[in-house]
């Protein structure tokens, strides 16, 4: 104990204040006199008037122009009330931080993910989570920023195609995968072999995917596998853009599951039909930083799995029961 009283003192010659005096000078500005700031502090008036003169000293300026009733703060003292407020602010909030630490709660999770998995699954993973996390913040969009951000810390996990493999420090989870398909205008017969496919593909317009999504290089690469010249017309940076000019009858596009989910709006004017010949699919992972989260992210992860099996899947076999089946659920 004296150890420790005599380390606070040294400390507070350091810096030339501590949190009480900051507390005992901010009464005095909000009260405007060192009666007032006793009666609201429960210290005598001489005691107020010790602490602020002992914090004037230590810090060499003049906090308050004496001669003004109320009192005034000087510039110095401004300064001060402004960066005190701030000071006491954040040690209640560290308090609040280790109450949730000792219940096990974590303060925020920053989360990434793409696009098309933003709804319904944020919906669905927060509410699952609400018991673990006090705040989240989530942003959506294309795999190469997303990338970019976790590295630069400003997300803790990220939900993509992006397994971060090439790099060692992080931990994946694989969630689950889903085979591309066929998204047409309502009408068109399905395909009856490759060749027809490749006929049609290389005949009607196509609408891609912005040329920077996932989605479009992993489209684009299956095309050059299969030697399939697929003539450029349009290209929307969002799939609700893609499904919308697909649902109005100006061309077709290759997407996954998960993004027909996103646009289920369009179904009655769209159909999805199984790709015939070498089918390709994505691998979705959680990605977080090694040592962080320990087995929260394991539990992310199962509640990923959770709402695709039992939102995503049902739903998709409504509109056709083969595109059930192209989504598998990871094992734990």
């Amino acid at each position: 104990m004296a150890r420790s009283a005599r380390n606070n003192a040294l400390s507070v010659r350091a810096l030339g204040f501590d949190l009480q005096t900051l507390e005992i000078f901010l009464a005095v500005c909000r009260t405007g006199g060192m009666t007032a700031a006793a009666r609201q502090t429960g210290l005598t008036q001489s005691a107020v008037s010790r602490q602020i003169l002992s914090l004037e000293q230590r810090l060499g300026v003049w906090l308050f122009e004496r001669d003004a009733r109320p009192l005034k703060q000087t510039l110095a003292g401004q300064k001060l009330m402004r960066s005190a407020e701030r000071l006491i602010a954040e040690a209640v909030a560290l308090r609040a931080q280790m109450q949730s630490a000792m219940a096990g709660l974590i303060p925020q999770v920053r989360l990434g993910l793409i696009d098309s998995l933003s709804d319904p699954l944020v919906p669905l993973l927060i509410k699952s989570l609400r018991d673990r996390v006090e705040a989240v913040s989530v942003t959506t969009g294309f795999v190469a920023p997303l990338r970019e951000r976790m590295l630069r810390r400003d997300l803790d996990a990220v939900i993509s195609s992006d397994a971060f493999d090439d790099l060692d420090g992080f931990e994946r989870f694989d969630l689950f995968r889903e085979t591309f398909i066929v998204v047409a205008p309502k009408g068109l017969p399905p395909f009856g072999d490759e060749g027809e496919f490749r006929r049609f593909a290389s005949t009607f317009p196509m609408i891609r995917s912005g040329a920077s999504t996932g989605i479009a290089q992993r489209v684009e690469q299956h095309f050059r596998r299969l030697r399939l010249e697929v003539p450029h017309t349009f290209s929307c940076d969002t799939m609700e853009s893609v499904l919308s000019l697909v649902a109005s009858g100006l061309g077709w596009s290759v997407l996954t599951p998960v993004c027909l989910r996103k646009g289920i709006s369009y179904m009655p004017e769209v159909q999805a039909l199984p790709m015939p010949g070498a089918q390709f699919s994505r691998d979705i992972h959680l990605v977080v930083r090694r040592g962080e989260f320990d087995g929260f992210a394991r539990q992310l992860a199962g509640a990923c799995r959770r709402a695709i099996q039992k939102t995503y899947a049902p739903r998709l076999s409504a509109v056709a029961p083969w595109l059930g089946e192209a989504i598998t659920v990871a094992k734990s």
